[in-house]
């Protein structure tokens, strides 16, 4: 689940006021209210009662995310998208949730370079990371590092979200990455040719 507590208060307030944010939360209080009556009622499952309650429990909101077809409004709100979609995939081999969550974090981010309500400031804060300065014990931003791999920060973040890519830290509510980290991920996936070896 995504946690709000490195965002400022009116951040947080625009971000679960948020039509897709408040339908993952309620998804995901109606998933835990289902885990805690059925907690120690082994016997209960595939009952009738437990079939009942969780019809009664999911019903609107799996329908209302099975059913989106609005991309997201934001990073946090994508990311937020993709952790249910991966949830979903772990737990059920998938579902028309992790499809519908897929689809809007991916629409979110196709358009994010073209929206108009984004920061002209954030557009222009490209990071600009020079070679010679960096060393590797020296540790990188994630805009700084999605720079130093040229890729864009968005797949960075997706990278992030599916536990792919180089690994990383997070302190005090920033992703930092190790500039030796980013040479060893870059290292690994470094080929000679399309074909695998013989």
């Amino acid at each position: 689940m995504v946690s709000f507590s490195n965002i400022t208060p009116a951040a947080s307030m625009a971000i679960q006021m948020d039509p897709l944010m408040i339908a993952i939360k309620t998804y995901r209080d109606a998933l835990d209210e289902y885990s805690k009556a059925i907690e120690g009622k082994d016997d209960w499952i595939g009952d009738s009662g437990c079939d009942a309650l969780y019809n009664d429990l999911f019903e609107g909101p799996f329908a209302a995310l099975a059913n989106w077809q609005s991309p997201a409004s934001s990073d946090e709100v994508a990311l937020a998208a993709i952790a249910l979609a991966d949830f979903e995939k772990a737990v059920s081999d998938g579902s028309a949730v992790s499809d519908a969550m897929e689809a809007a974090a991916i629409g979110y981010w196709k358009t994010a370079g073209d929206s108009p309500s984004k920061p002209q400031a954030a557009a222009e804060a490209t990071p600009r990371v020079s070679l010679k300065d960096v060393t590797p014990d020296m540790f990188l931003t994630a805009p700084e590092a999605a720079a130093y791999l040229r890729i864009s920060p968005i797949t960075l973040a997706a990278w992030r979200s599916a536990k792919r890519g180089p690994v990383y830290i997070k302190t005090g509510g920033r992703v930092l990455y190790r500039v030796a980290a980013l040479l060893d991920y870059a290292s690994k996936n470094e080929r000679r040719g399309t074909r695998p070896d013989e």
